[in-house]
């Protein structure tokens, strides 16, 4: 008797997906001091609480490699991720061709300040905006310039906002629409849509009891079904609440010579799960400014990122879905340089 060969509808499309080199793609490759940056500061009111980005290295809970919150800390943190979500949803709504990223990083700024938020990403470790706006190859930390977004570029945005003592972090990838004659970029459709379904497997084995190593393993099998896709092992996710960067760290890929693979999942744990896919081999390099990271090859890549939070029962993702918070209309305007 003949046995039939059965194909994951994902590998029957990734088979008849033409494969394409990177260094034939038509897109901006971005390059650190190609594009000019408003050095003017961004302004905070005073009555706004900053973070302190400063903990103890040596002692203190931050050595552990587990962190549990409690009930009234997974609140704060609810709330500030509530507000990221906020954010983020009304700073889309602006993504288009011609604008640049030092204005979506003016609007991040704008309703961070509404909604009594400090913008996280400003002046931690030297990073001088309030948003970090990643494009086509920048892998991570993309510094905000006067340079405008082009049709089918792909656009990473992570918004991270302090509120009231805590954090919240989330990101998404946008391909910036086309107008007129251009066709959407398939390719870059394929990517986006792929990072996103391989954040969300990760997330969907998040509960108690469970080994670090499934977010690496769910993260791996996936990406394996989809053709000319890899992993950036270098990204990693991480825990959050008090401070930005907090333990453990979420590899999104498996190996089982980490020691975080063997680490469990507890109740209470809060993680930023947030795996970078990109179109190349997956390496990357510090850019010149020694704040930007990009591909080796000039590869695009996407980023998804939630903050969950491990339940008794699972997970509960912090940063999901839309809000019905309404950011205030700010009469100052000195809070804008």
């Amino acid at each position: 008797m003949n046995k039939k060969l059965l194909l994951s509808p994902i590998i029957v499309r990734s088979i008849f997906r033409r494969t394409r080199n990177p260094s034939s793609k038509s897109y901006d490759i971005i390059t650190s001091g190609a594009y000019k940056t408003n050095n003017l500061p961004r302004v905070v009111p005073k009555e706004i609480p900053r973070p302190n980005h400063i903990y103890n290295l040596v002692n203190g809970p931050y050595q552990s490699p587990i962190l549990i919150k409690n009930q009234w800390q997974l609140e704060g943190i609810r709330a500030a991720c509530r507000r990221a979500r906020t954010i983020i949803d009304r700073v889309s709504e602006s993504i288009q061709p011609g604008i640049t990223t030092d204005a979506i990083d003016r609007i991040v700024h704008e309703l961070c300040i509404s909604l009594g938020c400090y913008p996280a990403p400003l002046n931690y470790e030297n990073f001088p905006r309030s948003c970090c706006t990643s494009v086509n190859n920048i892998v991570l930390h993309g510094v905000p310039d006067d340079r405008p977004l082009k049709e089918n570029d792909i656009l990473k945005l992570d918004v991270s906002v302090y509120y009231n003592g805590f954090f919240g972090d989330v990101s998404e990838t946008y391909l910036v629409p086309t107008t007129g004659k251009t066709s959407t970029d398939k390719h870059a459709l394929y990517l986006i849509k792929h990072a996103r379904r391989c954040r969300d497997r990760a997330i969907a084995v998040c509960r108690p009891g469970v080994e670090f190593s499934a977010i690496g393993r769910a993260c791996e099998e996936y990406i394996r079904q989809c053709n000319g896709l890899n992993i950036v092992r270098s990204a990693c996710g991480h825990g959050l609440g008090e401070q930005l960067h907090e333990p453990p760290q979420v590899l999104h890929y498996f190996d089982p010579s980490e020691k975080q693979m063997k680490w469990i999942m507890k109740e209470g744990m809060i993680l930023a799960i947030e795996p970078v896919i990109t179109e190349g081999n997956g390496r990357v390099k510090m850019c010149e400014d020694d704040i930007q990271v990009c591909t080796t090859d000039n590869s695009r890549c996407a980023q998804f990122e939630h903050t969950i939070a491990i339940t008794s029962t699972g997970h509960e993702i912090l940063t999901e879905g839309k809000t019905d918070m309404r950011p205030n209309v700010l009469d100052r305007k000195d809070v804008f340089v």
